[in-house]
């Protein structure tokens, strides 16, 4: 025979309070056809009688309905129980939150990122590490990581995708050269100047393509693997650097450094959120996606970044 469901027990219970199958039916917003049969499948499987008909046309718990109705009572306070805590636990934010991010965007957009999350569950902690994109989709894959903040260069069908800026590559240069006032820039026009290489994970790839397109290779003078570095090192006049993120109005080097675009039809990249598919509709994932959408709408990471000129 059948286990127990829990609408029979429940069903039964609110039989036992209410003393009548009636009663019972409009407390639960069923009919007492379905009351009356969960009683018969416990006393068929039991073998017992749980009531008997009172004179006032109600129901009384017999001596094996009393021991039944109170097993079934704990039983089902057990399982709300476990339901409240099972449903809190994404809530709590007992365990960390690990995110990646690449290393040339993290202070652009985690301290806003963090300040609104925490305003909405101040309880909330979290392990922020800084990797390459392709790092960053890997791990979220894998499990690793709750979500990653990266470039969508590494995007794979498995994982969902939240723009939070599009990254057009522009050309940072000292306020006095004498591009900077320039409405966009061609490559070519800085050909014999000294090129500040920002290199991380892929980037040099990436770069690499663009000067091959223009059909040049530049002067190159520097290698620096920070975008805050190649960023001052443009702003002290020592030369010219690609960026796809613009730098954080915070950082000393926006006062003295400009960003022109670049008049070019070579790919460029969106900045946003990546999370694994299946975890959509996890409550951690939506309160990042929710945030960085607040965000959005607000302008609070666009408003961080340097504009251009």
């Amino acid at each position: 025979m059948q286990d127990f469901t829990l609408k029979q027990l429940r069903y039964i219970v609110t039989t036992a309070i209410n003393r009548s199958i009636a009663d019972a039916a409009e407390a639960q917003a069923i009919s007492a056809s379905s009351i009356r049969e969960a009683i018969a499948f416990a006393e068929a499987k039991l073998a017992a009688p749980l009531f008997r008909r009172t004179p006032s046309r109600g129901v009384e718990l017999t001596a094996e309905g009393r021991h039944f109705v109170a097993l079934a009572e704990q039983f089902l306070a057990t399982h709300d129980a476990f339901e409240h805590a099972a449903l809190r636990i994404p809530h709590e934010w007992q365990t960390e939150m690990r995110i990646g991010v690449v290393a040339t965007a993290a202070a652009m957009v985690i301290p806003a990122l963090l300040v609104d999350i925490a305003a909405r569950a101040p309880q909330a902690r979290f392990r922020v590490d800084e990797m390459s994109s392709e790092e960053v989709a890997a791990r979220v894959k894998s499990g690793e990581l709750l979500a990653g903040l990266a470039f969508n260069d590494a995007m794979t069908q498995d994982l969902a995708f939240v723009e939070i800026v599009r990254a057009p590559i522009h050309v940072g240069l000292h306020r006095d050269h004498p591009f900077a006032e320039a409405a966009s820039i061609r490559l070519a026009q800085l050909r014999d100047e000294p090129y500040i290489l920002l290199d991380f994970a892929g980037a040099r790839a990436y770069y690499a393509g663009l000067f091959e397109q223009s059909g040049f290779r530049p002067a190159l003078r520097y290698v620096v693997n920070s975008r805050e570095l190649a960023s001052e090192l443009v702003a002290e006049g020592l030369g010219y650097s690609l960026f796809n993120m613009p730098p954080s109005r915070r950082m000393r080097a926006a006062e003295t450094m400009v960003r022109v675009p670049l008049d070019t039809g070579y790919w460029c990249p969106s900045f946003g959120l990546f999370y694994a598919r299946q975890y959509r509709d996890m409550p951690m994932i939506r309160e990042l996606v929710g945030a960085i959408r607040r965000l959005r709408h607000k302008g609070g990471i666009e408003s961080d970044l340097a504009p251009f000129g």
